[in-house]
């Protein structure tokens, strides 16, 4: 009974190896020998085997059969190699065992293409680096250059983002020392004051005690440190390599043969594209491109007439608190332009100016001695001045850096004394006047017809800075992103179609990427834009527009109204959703349940 048992193990370990070894795809020429080596043994084992059992048949009859037993099993049986297995094998078959397990392993490796070195971008590299996914290589493309290089970054638009409790806990599902790397660049702030006039502001959000105020970091600072950290820990790291590649333009993206064209050379093939690319996302175009009639879809428009620039002091204005945010409103309020002043790191601050898009500017200089009243009779104003048609050329802009900080100065009284406000408004003058965009997609991932695809933050969702929430909830995209990967792709032994798995396991996780973050997409959009031109019936109108003053008024305290939108974004972890299921009477229309929204991703996907 015992070798006929041993029989079976030796046929099922034969035929587990002697498998193995036809679906090595790229085996070494001595794991090839080793194979041959080692079926060749098994061939001879059998008819061992074979005899060895009708031998003990027949011994059994007689009192030496224990004799000859113990010959067999002891001293023949080792010698054949009959009993084949990773742990007893011979030292060539134990190698070609390991060299199968580790090439098997191996070929579920992936390599990630990145498009975008901005917050999200540089995130998801950590966090992949960071996870049990095998990763072989990550490679990271940005058209802008190195954040590190000061003289590249001189002269760039760059406002100071706020990191609020959504952000910090994207990165530190990374690790407090991530986060430390980060925060240290940034100067954290909770109060918010809004200036009417010079002498009349109102408090509109103040530090609370036991909640981490948010941070204010430029965008730059943000990249930097990310940067700093993933090369440390990229160098530390022996299974996956990770490659930044600034300067480098992404002319085409090729979903059907996983490839990226650059303005270099084309890179590729890739297991996985994630586009964190901005709202003008090249990564998204493609999805449009290659994805089957009626899946992927978009919609994307500019805020017009909405525009922007910033400037970057190294001073605080004195007349204002130095540590707290201020939004100012002009003494002319007709005018339409306000300063947004965000205290920096360092004593520093940043001011961000937004109007509306100007088609006055090919009027010709103004005399310097017209009064105020007389230069906006002829069209020159403060708003004409510094927003110019971005599309204009140089010599079409009219600029006076003169008039335009003693205009500036004339509506925003509280940045008189600002050291620096030359240089200022010559920052100002040299930019181009930026306009913001809004996003909205029906799926964030690729049909399962092409190379797995993804998109995070504002190529998936952008809300032009309205909430602002657009760092906070891409840094939470790029976390969600590597959870569902982590869930979902989990490789198998003994797998036959290697390539074929991969891709379902990918698409797969894409697919819970898309099923969590949609609804969280559309909810804040819905949230930043409010009815995006519908209008509530009157009565319900009146009754928001009250509880919008209440909650401003007194913000939750007394048990009298709510935290303001603003601030419960910030401050909270409730999801997008929730917020905006629990504003329903703010709104026209309903916002869809969980299960209409599974209902909508589901048709997509077996479109």
């Amino acid at each position: 009974l015992n070798v006929s048992r041993s029989l079976e193990r030796d046929r099922f370990l034969a035929n587990t190896l002697t498998t193995r070894g036809k679906r090595a795809i790229h085996p070494s020429s001595e794991g090839i020998k080793c194979a041959e080596d080692s079926a060749e043994q098994h061939k001879k084992s059998h008819r061992i085997f074979f005899v060895t059992a009708v031998a003990l048949l027949f011994c059994s009859m007689i009192s030496t059969s224990s004799l000859l037993f113990l010959f067999v099993t002891v001293v023949l049986l080792p010698t054949t190699g009959a009993f084949v297995t990773p742990r007893h094998a011979s030292s060539k078959t134990q190698r070609y065992y390991h060299a199968l397990q580790a090439h098997s392993e191996k070929e579920f490796d992936l390599n990630v293409a990145i498009v975008g070195a901005g917050p999200s971008g540089l995130l998801l590299a950590h966090k992949l680096l960071q996870s049990n996914i095998p990763v072989a290589n990550i490679d990271v493309f940005e058209s802008r250059s190195d954040p590190r290089d000061i003289k590249k970054q001189q002269g760039s638009r760059a406002y100071a983002l706020g990191l609020g409790i959504r952000g910090r806990s994207a990165i530190r599902t990374v690790d407090e020392e991530l986060w430390a790397a980060v925060k240290k660049r940034g100067f954290e702030c909770e109060r918010f004051r809004l200036h009417f006039t010079q002498k009349l502001n109102v408090k509109l959000r103040d530090r609370e005690e036991g909640v981490e105020p948010s941070v204010l970091i430029y965008q730059t600072d943000l990249c930097s440190g990310l940067l700093d950290e993933l090369e440390i820990r990229s160098s530390e790291s022996s299974k996956c390599t990770v490659k930044v590649h600034y300067d480098t333009f992404i002319k085409q993206v090729d979903l059907a043969n996983a490839i990226l064209e650059t303005n270099e050379h084309k890179k590729g093939s890739y297991d996985l594209i994630v586009g964190c690319d901005g709202a003008n996302s090249i990564v998204r175009g493609a999805l449009e491109k290659y994805s089957p009639p009626n899946t992927f879809q978009f919609t994307q428009r500019r805020l017009l007439p909405g525009c922007f620039k910033v400037c970057r002091l190294t001073s605080m204005p004195p007349l204002l608190d130095q540590n707290s945010v201020a939004l100012i409103l002009p003494e002319s309020k007709a005018l339409g332009v306000t300063a947004f002043v965000e205290p920096t790191v360092s004593g520093g601050c940043c001011i961000l100016f937004a109007g509306k898009l100007s088609d006055n500017s090919q009027l010709d200089a103004p005399d310097a001695s017209k009064s105020e009243e007389g230069e906006e009779q002829a069209g020159i104003n403060l708003n004409s001045l510094l927003f110019p048609d971005p599309n204009l050329s140089d010599r079409d802009i009219h600029s006076d850096a003169g008039l335009t900080k003693e205009m500036i100065l004339a509506q925003f009284p509280l940045l008189e004394g600002t050291p620096g406000m030359e240089d200022a408004v010559q920052q100002l003058l040299n930019q181009r006047t930026s306009v913001a965009d809004s996003v909205k997609c029906n799926i964030y991932n690729s049909p399962s017809s092409i190379t797995p695809t993804a998109l995070c933050g504002d190529a998936a969702h952008a809300t032009g800075g309205v909430s602002g929430q657009g760092c906070n909830s891409a840094l939470i995209d790029a976390a969600v992103l590597v959870d569902c990967l982590i869930e979902n792709y989990q490789p198998r032994t003994n797998v036959e179609n290697i390539v074929g798995t991969k891709k379902a396991m990918l698409h797969q996780s894409l697919q819970s990427y898309s099923n969590k973050q949609v609804p969280e997409g559309l909810a804040l959009y819905d949230l930043s834009f409010g009815n995006d031109g519908k209008t509530l019936p009157i009565f319900r109108n009146i009754r928001a527009m009250l509880s919008n003053v209440i909650d401003t008024i007194f913000g939750g305290r007394f048990a009298i109204g709510k935290k303001p939108l603003q601030t419960l974004l910030a401050s909270s972890l409730d999801s997008f959703t929730d917020i905006r299921r629990d504003r329903q009477k703010y709104f026209v229309e309903e916002f869809p349940t969980d299960e209409e929204f599974d209902r909508q991703l589901r048709s997509v996907y077996d479109a």
